[in-house]
């Protein structure tokens, strides 16, 4: 079994730089319990979760082999009943790496996070 170990601070309102982190990796500031990633496509940081600056999105990841999905969808989208996986409004970033680790295309779509193998990437 694989284990993550992200990068971390300690500092209050510290927010990691483009030069902290490279593309896929995660940061956590325990003092703020923020966590933040870099965005494969955009290459900007941003909140994944945690304290009030990202509470108004849900995030989702998955790997398959060399390929990473990386998914948010706004809480105010989630369905008053049945799957929030199954609807439409999905912004998915789909990342592939070579053997190496080299991103070798990124690409994005809207859609349902159930069917995110199967859309349709520009």
């Amino acid at each position: 079994m694989a284990t993550i170990i992200p990068k971390k601070s300690t500092v209050a309102g510290k927010v990691p730089t483009t030069s902290d982190l490279g593309l896929g990796e995660i940061c956590l500031n325990h003092a703020d319990h923020i966590l933040y990633s870099r965005h494969p496509g955009t290459g900007a940081v941003y909140a994944i979760g945690g304290g009030s600056a990202a509470v108004e999105r849900f995030w989702a990841f998955a790997l398959s082999g060399n390929t990473v999905y990386l998914a948010s969808i706004s809480t105010s989208d989630f369905p008053s009943s049945g799957s929030v996986y199954d609807v439409a409004l999905w912004d998915i970033t789909k990342t592939t790496t070579n053997d190496n680790g080299d991103v070798v295309s990124e690409s994005s779509a809207i859609g349902a996070w159930n069917n995110k193998q199967n859309l349709t990437y520009a």
